[in-house]
């Protein structure tokens, strides 16, 4: 089974929309209308995301993204 949580539509000039139908944690059918912002933020927390919970800091959050990169 395959969960499509995003609908683009293109219009004219290329122009394309990206709509999120489903919430991609939970599987939540959004209607058209419905404020996509409200339900992440009241229903999911960072964990749901694979992000460490809010306020706390990451071990190693300040380590160097590339090492032994001389300039």
């Amino acid at each position: 089974m395959v969960c499509v949580s995003i609908q683009t539509t293109r219009y004219s000039r290329g122009r394309r929309v990206h709509t999120l139908v489903s919430c991609p944690f939970c599987g939540h059918d959004f209607q058209p209308n419905e404020p996509r912002w409200k339900h992440l933020l009241d229903e999911h927390d960072p964990e749901d995301a694979g992000l460490t919970p809010a306020g706390e800091i990451a071990p190693g959050h300040d380590a160097p993204l590339f090492g032994g990169v001389q300039r």
